[in-house]
């Protein structure tokens, strides 16, 4: 099962899981960051040229 590129910003784990899950693209050479959606109310992966 794939990993979630977005999560509930009401999650107090959201955050966390993501951060990790970002670390982990970037060791695989991937230009990511975790970016906070208003729209939806999510923290979500983008390639940084999305951000």
């Amino acid at each position: 099962m794939p990993l979630p590129r977005q999560l509930p910003a009401g999650s107090s784990r959201s955050l966390l899981i993501l951060d990790a899950y970002a670390d982990a693209l970037r060791a695989a050479g991937e230009d990511v960051q975790v970016v906070y959606s208003a729209h939806g109310d999510v923290f979500k992966i983008v390639h940084r040229a999305e951000g």
